[in-house]
């Protein structure tokens, strides 16, 4: 099992897109219909579609997020089993701050979106923790700056 993290756009021939959200200062997770376990939202990238492309439709198709704002956070390099799965090569991870969560769209593989202050207890893809605590300290720093007098 392996799994790294690196900068932004460092490795190319991406697989996945995921995405760490937040909504009013509290983390997005969603709970996909075979499972009872959180995850972030995530999917592969459709042939002809950007990673950036990926994670706004992914955000989109598993949280019901309308209308939000999305920056890169990393890449990571995955060769591992998560449920049953096995996982290799490299996904984007991005960060977005979403101003409208509304309900899951017709078809979503998700039965429900949750809101948490921190990391759930049971995550169905636990080794993404390493993209979690980037994603955090990038909250912070946008909390920051949303204190600072303009």
């Amino acid at each position: 099992m392996e799994f790294k993290v690196y900068s932004f756009q460092s490795l190319g021939n991406y697989f996945s897109a995921d995405i760490m959200a937040v909504y009013n200062g509290k983390w997005i997770f969603c709970m996909h219909r075979e499972r009872d376990t959180w995850e972030h939202p995530s999917g592969h990238i459709e042939p002809g579609e950007t990673p950036l492309e990926a994670a706004k439709r992914e955000l989109y198709e598993e949280t019901g997020a309308a209308d939000f704002d999305m920056e890169p956070l990393g890449d990571y390099f995955i060769d591992a089993v998560q449920n049953g799965w096995h996982f290799k090569g490299n996904g984007q991870v991005y960060f977005a701050v979403v101003r409208v969560l509304g309900a899951l769209p017709d078809g979503s593989e998700m039965k429900k979106t949750g809101l948490f202050d921190s990391l759930p207890d049971r995550l169905t893809y636990p080794l993404l923790r390493d993209c979690f605590s980037v994603a955090e300290q990038k909250l912070r720093e946008k909390m920051s700056q949303a204190s600072l007098p303009r």
